[in-house]
């Protein structure tokens, strides 16, 4: 499968950014980076690994109820068929959680000892994650949901919940609902110089268990860049 029905551009940094930058700064403020540094240090530019088509660590469709199923059968079948499906992503529309962990777009993580904050190239989103918080008891749903951390010995512990039901897992149509609970074990690798995050999906309106998958990252120099979404539409 490929992206189709939009164009990206990469340049030069614009204000956009620089306003994203503003707000996580802001958010950022408090403790300083220097009472983090008990724990591993995800802070820099990292490289995704771009997942179009999501399967599990073990290689297979995740475990779907009959309904949404049928329904993702039919998807796959129709573009195969070099039929047009849906994508909120085509739309120029967030790609949401945990879609944004794996764009082929890099992020910028900057860490705080109380919020660890993630600045995506892709659509210039910002994702904050509240430590030692607990999860509210019924979130707006959003396309980024709300998220809060805490720490496992060096692997960060992320979840997220308040997600709309907008958001595709993939380009293959893996469904999500406000229902939907994110689980991530984000942990350094290779001496720092790679991450790994494992991606736990939970929603037992959709999925009859809960299923994973784990992506992988590796520490760049490169800076984000401007992007714009530009949907390919007559005149």
């Amino acid at each position: 499968m490929t992206d189709q029905g939009f164009n990206f551009s990469r340049r030069s940094i614009h204000s956009r950014i620089w306003i994203g930058l503003v707000l996580t700064g802001a958010a950022l403020a408090g403790p300083s980076v220097a009472t983090a540094q008990a724990h591993p240090d995800f802070s820099g530019v990292w490289e995704t690994q771009f997942r179009e088509v999501v399967h599990t660590d073990d290689g297979k469709v995740p475990p779907m109820m009959a309904a949404p199923l049928a329904a993702y059968n039919a998807r796959v079948a129709k573009e195969n068929a070099g039929d047009q499906v849906p994508d909120p992503v085509a739309s120029c529309l967030p790609h949401g959680m945990p879609r944004a962990m794996y764009t082929p777009y890099p992020l910028r993580i900057m860490q705080q000892s109380d919020v660890v904050g993630m600045l995506f190239e892709a659509n210039h989103l910002i994702r904050l994650v509240y430590m030692d918080e607990k999860l509210p008891v019924d979130p707006d749903p959003t396309y980024m949901g709300y998220s809060v951390g805490h720490w496992e010995g060096s692997t960060l512990v992320i979840e997220t919940a308040g997600l709309n039901d907008k958001i595709l897992v993939d380009r293959a149509g893996l469904p999500e609902s406000e229902h939907t609970r994110i689980t991530e074990r984000f942990s350094l690798i290779d001496g720092g110089k790679q991450a790994q995050d494992k991606i736990t999906v939970t929603d037992d309106t959709l999925y009859t268990a809960p299923w994973s998958f784990t992506i992988q990252y590796r520490k760049t120099k490169s800076k984000l860049m401007e992007f714009v979404c530009d949907n390919m539409r007559p005149g």
